[in-house]
């Protein structure tokens, strides 16, 4: 059975960058674009290893759901314009009664009727659709609706905020994880400067200490072995043991 060929960690990096510059639309970045070609080509790798990514790194922008923003625009708007009809319908059934009040009033004027007896009966001058409790249920139904819509565009708005920020801190994890890939590839390709020099140093030593500990495991577990495997003296005794048993035996 043929072995799996192993894939370099330039291209395994390459091709992560290449993944997430796709799926965020970042492709036209110059640092994305730049550091996939160099990467791709091994080259000019001490000079990108001198940026840091999670400065030039760009930030994907969360995708909004726009079906879902419409609905909220549509219903923010929708209870703004219904806030005011209830005032306007009532103005406009006021003006209604009145305009019929004076026409009953100036043919009927030994009748004595008060305004709102006449508005919520009409004495077959006011149509009773503008009557005051035909208006009052109107009113009372819209301002019922402006309550239901009110509680959906905050439960609705609420969820989509949600959403959207948890969109934003998976797509900044995304990154950071992305940069620490680039850091850690980047890391040997760096310019020698005091500082890398330092901290190659402080990894080496790392390694040896690390090194200097397993050695040290190792020594001690091959001293018990070597404890307990018998001497030269111990092995001829029970040779002659082992003679003298078979020599009794044979009496």
């Amino acid at each position: 059975m043929a072995g799996v060929k192993k894939v370099a960690p330039h291209q395994i990096l390459a091709n992560s960058l290449r993944s997430w510059a796709q799926e965020n639309d970042l492709l036209a970045d110059p640092y994305i674009s730049g550091l996939i070609t160099a990467v791709s080509n091994r080259k000019n790798l001490p000079m990108w290893a001198s940026l840091n990514p999670l400065e030039y790194l760009p930030h994907a922008l969360a995708q909004i759901n726009k079906t879902l923003k419409r609905i909220v625009l549509f219903i923010t708007i929708t209870r703004n314009a219904l806030v005011f009809l209830p005032v306007a319908l009532t103005w406009y059934a006021i003006a209604k009664a009145t305009s019929a009040f004076a026409i009953y009033t100036s043919d009927n004027t030994l009748g004595v009727v008060n305004f709102l007896d006449f508005w919520e009966n009409g004495y077959g001058v006011l149509d009773e659709k503008w009557s005051l409790s035909h208006v009052a249920t109107l009113d009372f139904q819209i301002i019922l609706v402006i309550i239901v819509l009110t509680i959906a565009v905050t439960l609705i708005d609420k969820q989509f905020r949600e959403n959207h920020a948890h969109l934003v801190t998976q797509l900044d994890e995304d990154r950071i994880n992305l940069a620490l890939s680039i850091s850690s590839f980047l890391f040997d390709h760096q310019r020698v400067t005091q500082v890398s020099m330092n901290q190659s140093l402080a990894k080496a030593l790392r390694d040896l200490s690390n090194s200097t500990e397993s050695l040290d495991k190792s020594s001690k577990e091959l001293g018990k072995t070597v404890k307990a495997i018998p001497s030269n003296r111990e092995i001829l005794t029970e040779i002659k043991a082992i003679k003298s048993r078979n020599r009794f035996d044979s009496i």
